[in-house]
């Protein structure tokens, strides 16, 4: 336990100090011209943040950092989900037993910025991520009072497998009632049981882009990238945690 303490904060030692740049990266200021390989729907930071969901690396000059640190968060279970959050936040952790659901969801005060993560859920027997990801989407109407349609700007789902287990990947952007989110969930299914992570970020449209490099990146940046820019693995099964549906255990995938 004392040892994954020590890893959180070495890594946000290099994520909220460093000063390093990589030098093939696009200054963060021209960004908006940006636009994205995978959905030529959206530019900017907008475009950049679905391409990272999708394991591409983000093509930036200077690592994304909070400019308005304030409270850190650890979870109480699983000391890995631990980051700083930007200041007018607040943390909420998620822990259900019996799903052994564990995750956080960071939350502005005026309850219109969202950042939602759940390293790991599951289910018994095989559940599609595309029916859990419809479940998440539903809940995030509610927060928002949001009773019509969206607006589905870009979406994926893919198949795959890691090691004899099947993997889907499923992904939106939506806009609704002058919202802009974007959702993902990642599912595997291991020995009847489905394993799952789920992401959702969410803040007004006006503001998304603003949210994605000051908020959303960072956080992700203290949560999957190491201090050399590349994907960290935490629990050194051999699957970076942008793509393990649970980098806590080393058995899943």
């Amino acid at each position: 336990m004392k040892n994954k303490f020590l890893y959180v904060g070495v890594a946000l030692f290099f994520l909220l100090y460093s000063c390093s740049k990589q030098d093939d990266g696009i200054p963060n200021q021209q960004a908006q011209q940006f636009t994205s390989q995978l959905c030529e729907n959206i530019n900017g930071y907008e475009a950049i943040y679905w391409d990272f969901a999708h394991s591409l690396p983000a093509p930036l000059s200077e690592v994304p950092v909070l400019k308005n640190p304030g409270m850190q968060f650890i979870h109480s279970q699983q000391p890995l989900i631990g980051f700083i959050i930007p200041q007018g936040f607040s943390a909420f952790e998620i822990t259900e037993p019996q799903t052994a659901t564990l995750g956080v969801n960071v939350v502005r005060n005026d309850q219109n910025v969202v950042f939602r993560y759940i390293p790991n859920t599951q289910h018994l027997g095989q559940i599609a991520a595309t029916s859990l990801i419809a479940n998440e989407i539903n809940g995030m109407f509610a927060h928002y009072n949001f009773n019509g349609t969206p607006e589905v700007v870009c979406t994926t789902t893919s198949n795959s497998n890691f090691g004899g287990s099947p993997t889907q990947f499923t992904s939106r952007l939506l806009r609704f009632g002058g919202i802009t989110a974007q959702v993902w969930v990642r599912s595997t299914f291991i020995s009847g049981t489905t394993f799952s992570a789920v992401s959702i970020t969410s803040a007004p449209t006006a503001e998304y882009d603003l949210q994605v490099i000051e908020t959303f990146l960072p956080i992700n940046f203290q949560l999957f990238v190491g201090g050399d820019g590349d994907f960290v693995d935490n629990d050194g099964d051999g699957v970076p945690a942008n793509q393990d549906p649970d980098d806590n255990d080393r058995n899943v995938p």
